[in-house]
């Protein structure tokens, strides 16, 4: 009966958010940046790249609570999803950095560019420590550790809590600034 009460009310919830999103999300034109700034069309490749690249990872966390809960030792689907969540983070960071580029020389608020910056370098960081992430679960399979089982849920915590840092200023970037949205 719960979960019929939560299936029926979800909807009802997503729409009062989006509603409310809606009524505070108006933001006053600036003077200084012009509201016909048309972007390349590469930069369109980024946003569907990064709604898996922040949550597969997170899933991949689940996934590993899940197994700490049970006390069962991670299988094949779970490497498989380590393997689909590290290459989301890295075509994101892939597509973000050819975006990056697209967008860089474009007049921008120096706020927003700083933050432009700090984005595309967290990407990077977090690609790599993705790569890392990967091969440290790639060799759990061949040497069965604790030490490296707790190395590597170490990562992946922190890989997830830095992919909701970059999807914070990613948001920042395009619904404070309006960077990659055409006004």
């Amino acid at each position: 009966m719960r979960r019929l009460i939560i299936i029926l009310c979800a909807p009802l919830l997503f729409f009062l958010f989006s509603y409310s999103h809606q009524q505070h999300a108006v933001k006053k034109e600036s003077k200084d940046i012009p509201a016909n700034i048309v972007y390349p069309e590469v930069v369109k490749i980024h946003p569907p790249a990064i709604h898996f690249g922040v949550s597969l990872p997170i899933i991949a966390v689940l996934f590993e609570a899940y197994y700490l809960l049970r006390r069962k030792k991670p299988d094949s689907g779970e490497l498989v999803l380590i393997i689909l969540a590290s290459g989301a983070v890295i075509v994101s960071a892939v597509t973000g950095l050819i975006a990056h580029n697209s967008i860089e020389d474009l007049p921008i608020k120096e706020k927003a560019l700083e933050i432009l910056h700090t984005h595309e370098s967290l990407g990077l960081y977090l690609a790599g420590l993705f790569a890392l992430i990967t091969l440290l679960r790639i060799v759990y399979i061949f040497k069965s550790s604790g030490v490296l089982r707790a190395l590597y849920l170490l990562l992946l915590l922190v890989g997830a809590v830095g992919v909701l840092i970059q999807g914070n200023l990613g948001g920042q970037l395009v619904y404070d600034f309006g960077i990659g949205a055409n006004r």
